[in-house]
């Protein structure tokens, strides 16, 4: 597991699970890359909970080294199925689709 913080990821918001979630921009790189664990809190109500989303690639997908990160983030894109977390590098981009959320 490697940690980071992607400034441009936070104050971004999602609406999953019918609440809005706001994205901190601290990451969790789990799983050689594949699984990134975003940590957010919830903007809608008083008590402000956290949360960690999970975003995903499919099993056929090459995942970013946690080992030589950089500062890549991209776009979040809302598609039809949910949320996309889009991160470049030189020459490659990567998709991450959001897969589930745990409380904290």
């Amino acid at each position: 597991m490697v940690e980071t913080q992607l400034a441009e990821l936070g104050k971004k918001q999602v609406r999953y699970r019918d609440h809005t979630w706001e994205l901190t921009g601290n990451v969790d790189i789990r799983d050689r890359g594949t699984l990134l664990a975003v940590e957010v809190r919830q903007v809608d109500e008083v008590r402000h909970p956290t949360a960690t989303l999970f975003f995903g690639l499919d099993e056929q997908s090459p995942s970013l080294n946690p080992g030589n990160l950089g500062h890549h983030f991209d776009r979040l894109e809302q598609t039809a199925e949910g949320y996309r977390l889009v991160v470049k590098t030189d020459g490659r981009t990567y998709r991450y689709d959001l897969q589930r959320m745990e409380y904290d």
